[in-house]
């Protein structure tokens, strides 16, 4: 069995590739039950956000065709085999844990050390998990991931010294005027990043902003709730509205008015166009006022072609990282403490991974156990019926006691012998074992039911 991952984020691609890899969130549950009908596929997650796509899977090695999977991507981003190998990059089992440990915590974002992904991470496992993909390997080391990485931004400085890609947005624009507080801003969305966004610059002086959907209730309801939050949060003595909502259909006119604009909707197509910019243009009368666009979306929203239009400035994702980072120093020396604690987390991981091959024995000696005490707890409730109930939950817990005991040694020597690798000149040292002790032999076992799992974490036999 192996773990593997295949993908391709802004570390790799430029965003232009990316945005073809990118997956539509009603996509997801079909690809995760799709790939998980391949042979030799256990168990798949899909993690997909606006700077990765990437498919994580635990794999049967003797029945898994990676051709297989090369071929899905390339049907869904429209590449030949040959350009998947080239634009995607893949990991294997210790490389796949470091990766997604780094990725958590924030280490391998575009805006690093930013927390944003922590909550995508657990939404992509949260996903595999209710189609029924996700099992004990890959919901492990995902949960394993997201408890290192809440664990990093509680006990180090990181968040404080980071961007996520909303308030990036609002600080590029910082730097474009220094003070927002004449500037007007448009925004494109209504989603969770601009929402992120619009509470960034009103925190940061922004008094003129119009937030523009395809849902114009949704725009209103937008604009209704920031207007109560920054009341609420900053002049609960007087009532003055900061944020309006604009019909979608006037787009061009609401362009017009804007000095910057922020764009992030889950559109798989251009929302600012040539077309958009002409009707502004034409509404502006010749006006020479410049238009600054943010394009937080993947794919992109804004159409490229517009930084050849004069007076139009463009950022999109890659570029936004480039123009922001004001704590780069500070920050390279929390990170260098966080990858050594990832080093010690990833070592424990393949500590853990390396004992599931003595999962099968220990759930039949826990299982072969629990039969012989439940047998002798009855005979006892028959040889001596005087003893009530209390006492005979007494005898059951010190009988269960030693139980645990007797087991402990060997359970033990079963996770010693499962992380020593079998050599050609040297038999499966576990198989020995369980053998010495008259456990069945592996092929004879099944796959553990998940609430006996479950029970053996309990125990603390895992």
């Amino acid at each position: 069995m192996k773990i593997l991952l295949y993908g391709v984020s802004h570390q790799t691609t430029p965003i232009e590739i990316r945005e073809r890899y990118t997956i539509k969130e009603d996509d997801v549950p079909k690809q995760l039950t799709e790939i998980k009908a391949f042979n030799g596929v256990s168990e798949v997650v899909i993690l997909t956000t606006c700077n990765r796509t990437e498919y994580y899977l635990y794999i049967d090695q003797t029945e898994f065709m990676h051709g297989d999977m090369l071929r899905y991507i390339g049907e869904y981003t429209g590449y030949d085999v040959s350009d998947v190998i080239s634009t995607s990059y893949g990991k294997s089992n210790s490389d796949v844990a470091t990766h997604i440990f780094k990725v958590a915590t924030g280490l391998d974002s575009l805006m690093v050390g930013e927390t944003q992904i922590l909550s995508q991470v657990k939404f992509a496992l949260k996903n595999a998990q209710e189609v029924a993909t996700a099992g004990p390997i890959l919901s492990s080391l995902f949960n394993k991931a997201v408890s290192f990485s809440k664990r990093v931004h509680t006990h180090t400085k990181i968040d404080q010294l980071s961007f996520n890609p909303s308030t990036a947005a609002v600080e590029l624009l910082k730097l474009e005027w220094e003070n927002l507080k004449e500037k007007r801003i448009l925004l494109l969305g209504a989603g969770k990043m601009i929402r992120l966004a619009a509470k960034s610059l009103l925190e940061n002086g922004a008094q003129h902003i119009t937030v523009v959907s395809r849902n114009s209730l949704k725009a209103e309801a937008f604009a209704h709730d920031m207007n109560e939050w920054v009341q609420t949060n900053y002049h609960p003595e007087k009532l003055k509205r900061y944020v309006y909502s604009a019909e979608y259909e006037n787009l061009p006119m609401a362009l017009a008015g804007a000095d910057g604009v922020i764009v992030a909707t889950k559109a798989s197509e251009y929302i600012v166009t040539t077309e958009s910019i002409i009707k502004m243009q034409a509404i502006r009368s010749g006006s020479v006022k410049e238009l600054c666009l943010i394009d937080l979306a993947v794919p992109r929203n804004v159409d490229p072609d517009l930084n050849l239009v004069k007076g139009i400035r463009i950022f999109d994702m890659d570029q936004i990282a480039v123009q922001i980072d004001h704590f780069k120093e500070e920050r390279e020396k929390i990170i260098k403490g966080i990858l050594a604690d990832i080093d010690e987390a990833v070592i424990k991981f393949n500590r853990w991974y390396k004992e599931r091959r003595a999962v099968p024995y220990i759930y039949q000696i826990r299982k072969d156990t629990m039969a012989i005490r439940e047998k002798t707890i009855d005979s006892l409730a028959k040889k001596l019926p005087d003893l009530d109930a209390r006492e005979m939950k007494l005898i059951d817990k010190h009988m269960q006691s030693v139980v645990n005991q007797l087991i402990k040694t060997p359970i033990q020597s079963m996770k010693e012998f499962a992380r020593m690798n079998p050599s050609k000149d040297m038999n499966d040292a576990l198989e020995l074992f369980v053998r010495s002790i008259g456990l069945k032999q592996s092929e004879e076992q099944t796959e553990v039911p998940i609430e006996d799992l479950q029970l053996l974490e309990k125990e603390g036999d895992l």
